[in-house]
């Protein structure tokens, strides 16, 4: 990207694992040649974050409002099982040039939306079935686009609404045999794109779980949890 002065590299880990998760993804940034800027929360939330036991993984947009209100424009969301194994600037391009970055989870929304949030948007889980989820472990926006600003302010928008409340396990959240578990905030991010029409198809393999197949000549974020 052209100005690697309005790129940030953001993160917040609380309890358990994940404040070191949060340790080792700094530290493999800067072993990487990471160049961009960084703002990682371990074990502490983000100013004016909601406790994640009232808003499921509010501090990712918390962690988003901080580097916005910081005047970055080029904005990376890392979850805390994410570590750096080759330099992200590639997926800052294609943030600069999409306005977003995203991946599939492998998952549909009729598989991963409870009744609530689907009925909110007005999606039902027929249509559901057909709709990609996008995984939430590593999102990119570009604040200063018109796809990436509304991508975000509309995520944003239903995890403001409560919409990421809501289990992991089925926990009788619907009735329907298709669905397996709220993905809480990753569930939010892939209705916003849905009602966007908003997907991707660039740089898809440079994400991976460390144990299975991948491209080492694309990777370039690792997901290991500790």
């Amino acid at each position: 990207m052209e100005n690697i002065n309005k790129a940030v590299i953001i993160n917040a880990g609380i309890g358990n694992w994940y404040g070191i998760g949060s340790r080792r993804l700094e530290r493999s940034l800067n072993f990487v040649g990471w160049a961009g800027q960084t703002l990682i929360w371990a074990d502490e939330y983000p100013p004016n974050s909601h406790r994640h036991e009232d808003y499921p993984y509010y501090m990712k947009i918390a962690a988003f409002e901080e580097a916005i209100r910081q005047g970055y424009t080029h904005i990376l969301w890392c979850d805390s099982s994410m570590w750096a194994v080759n330099n992200p600037v590639k997926i800052f391009d294609i943030i600069s040039e999409q306005g977003y970055y995203f991946f599939s989870s492998g998952y549909n929304l009729a598989q991963s939306v409870n009744d609530t949030a689907l009925a909110t948007v007005g999606l039902s889980r027929n249509e559901a079935a057909n709709v990609n989820e996008w995984a939430s472990g590593l999102v990119g926006i570009r604040i200063d686009n018109p796809n990436g600003k509304k991508l975000y302010e509309r995520w944003k928008d239903l995890m403001d609404a409560g919409l990421s409340r809501g289990s992991r396990t089925h926990d009788n959240q619907s009735q329907d045999e298709r669905f397996l578990f709220h993905r809480q905030d990753q569930s939010c991010l892939s209705l916003a794109a849905w009602e966007l029409k908003l997907g991707n198809t660039k740089g898809l393999d440079m994400v991976s779980y460390k144990n299975t197949g991948f491209n080492a000549e694309q990777i370039i974020f690792f997901i290991e949890s500790l």
